[in-house]
């Protein structure tokens, strides 16, 4: 087994060693959940703290904890509401959107040099046995209903900006 791993290694493009490489001191620190809220806000874009707890999963406490690291990494920053101050936005600098840019360029740029090397049906096996070692693909929920929250995570209001506001404020 482990000649295979060699030989996949060198097959990997030089694209991702280079990412890897570029990326490597500026993401160095960042844990994987900080970088699950990275791609999260990369995705959508900037969202209200609550917003940012249900789409990872995880709790609001936990939310605020992973933000205030990333905040002081540089990669995303605070908005608050002017109308309330309680209401905290999340997006991510022009630094963090730079790497999540250079992420997409590269990825995109190894896929391609991955795939170019293949046939049609080369390529449409290659894509049956990593649908077989992804599993089944979870099921789509409706989009009327909200994603099911993190055990301890709660939202309160409709979740829209200002929606449960008293008029005037």
């Amino acid at each position: 087994m482990p000649q295979f791993r060699r030989r996949f290694e060198t097959a990997v493009p030089t694209h991702f060693r280079e990412l890897k490489a570029s990326l490597h001191d500026a993401m160095a620190n960042t844990t994987v959940g900080q970088l699950a809220v990275l791609r999260i806000l990369a995705t959508h874009g900037p969202l209200a703290m609550h917003e940012l707890a249900t789409l990872h999963g995880i709790t609001r406490s936990s939310t605020t904890e992973l933000v205030d690291r990333l905040v002081g990494h540089g990669l995303v920053e605070r908005h608050h509401d002017p109308l309330d101050r309680r209401s905290v936005e999340v997006a991510l600098t022009k630094r963090a959107e730079a790497l999540a840019a250079q992420v997409w360029r590269a990825q995109k740029a190894g896929f391609a040099a991955l795939t170019d090397v293949y046939d049609d049906e080369e390529l449409a096996t290659l894509v049956r046995l990593l649908e077989k070692l992804a599993g089944p693909e979870p099921p789509l929920r409706d989009p009327g209903k909200s994603a099911p929250l993190a055990e301890g995570a709660h939202v309160h209001g409709t979740g829209e900006r200002g929606a449960n506001r008293p008029a005037g404020r």
